[in-house]
């Protein structure tokens, strides 16, 4: 069975590995589970596997060498049996080998210098962590957003919480909307990274939602959730802080969330979504239910959306291969994410006409509020 993409990722919590051993038993070599299926347009077959790893297992230094060990196995397995071409590191995943996979390791997972990287390993498997096709809908996700929330009207103020790859991409595209200083404010360390961004401008940065400090909390009417750091979560305690009454929307862009459910279910009037989901309306079929992997029909993560169209491209442009190995897949640049929006509006992919919040389709005459 050939396999034009596959996508690795952990489990994301122990309902999810629950659900995973009910499905599809205990995991191959106690490291990964059989893969599930998708197909697109009746000719591309695609599969995720799921390493038998939680989140907070793979920010451990035992936890991270035992889920490279599990991602290794399961490379050399969906290599040899699945006859992969391209290669999702997913969720925690992404962070095991590197920021851009050059870290050397040995089969057991642990690091090496006179180990091998994965692009060694496997130098015809075209890597990606599908950053920039998140960004990509997380940019789409962010117009309707700032539109609900009256962003444009010069006054109401949004936040970025937390400045990895996606919080710093969307601090960038926010920049591009001439927002004036005042109505952006950046929950994070004062980095390098941040201090090129924002220059000499007048944007405040706070290290965490508790600690702002401006006149007028009731203009802050949105946020833009890009990480699940403890130290980093939104509670009710921090939307009671900022909240006077306003309405205030919250796109959490991060797996496990953010702004997590049961703190959501505390607060008043305020609207939620998951972040980064695309929605791809023909074409695209589930072989499982969707929801075992937090997904519903039509419904893929926007790093999952990115590897099936590049995947679709070079199934058609196989030609195109030294170009997409050229382009930066594991940074969220320019380049690299104006492509894979080229793709999305090929493959007629974009955001959803209903969101899902922790996974669950919001209904349009509920909206995406939890109301007391």
């Amino acid at each position: 069975m050939k396999n034009g993409f596959v996508f690795f990722s952990n489990v994301i919590g122990l309902k999810n590995r629950n659900d995973l051993i009910i499905s599809l038993g205990n995991p191959l070599y106690k490291s990964f589970y059989k893969p599930l299926f998708y197909e697109y347009k009746n000719n591309l077959l695609g599969s995720l596997i799921g390493l038998d790893c939680l989140p907070d297992e793979c920010m451990s230094k035992t936890g991270i060498v035992k889920a490279r060990k599990q991602f290794l196995q399961a490379l050399r397995y969906a290599v040899e049996t699945l006859n992969v071409q391209i290669v999702l590191l997913a969720a925690s995943t992404k962070r095991l080998f590197g920021k851009e996979i050059e870290l050397r390791v040995d089969l057991d997972g642990k690091l090496d210098n006179a180990g091998f990287t994965l692009r060694e390993l496997y130098p015809e498997i075209l890597f990606t962590n599908g950053d920039n096709g998140t960004a990509a809908i997380l940019n789409m996700e962010i117009d309707s957003i700032l539109h609900k929330a009256e962003i444009h009207s010069g006054n109401n103020i949004v936040i970025i919480n937390g400045l990895g790859l996606l919080g710093h991409d969307s601090l960038q595209y926010l920049l591009g909307k001439n927002l004036n200083d005042e109505q952006i404010i950046v929950i994070s360390n004062y980095t390098k990274d941040l201090k090129e961004t924002i220059a000499y401008s007048n944007i405040k940065v706070f290290p965490n939602i508790m600690s702002i400090d401006i006149d007028n909390l009731d203009k802050i009417s949105s946020i833009i959730n890009c990480t699940h750091n403890p130290i980093s979560l939104i509670t009710a305690d921090c939307i009671d802080y900022i909240q006077n009454g306003q309405t205030i929307y919250v796109i959490d862009v991060a797996v496990p969330y953010g702004f997590p459910e049961e703190e959501f279910i505390k607060c008043t009037n305020v609207h939620r979504q998951d972040g980064g989901n695309a929605f791809i309306e023909n074409g695209f079929e589930f072989w499982f239910n969707p929801e075992i992997c937090g997904l519903t029909e039509n419904v893929l993560y926007g790093c999952f959306a990115e590897t099936m169209c590049l995947a679709a491209y070079l199934k058609e442009n196989p030609e195109e291969i030294e170009y997409i190995r050229s382009l930066d897949l594991f940074n969220v640049n320019k380049t690299t994410k104006e492509f894979v929006k080229g793709l999305f509006s090929k493959y007629d992919v974009g955001i959803a006409p209903v969101p899902l919040s922790y996974m669950k389709p919001i209904s349009k005459t509920n909206g995406v509020s939890h109301e007391k």
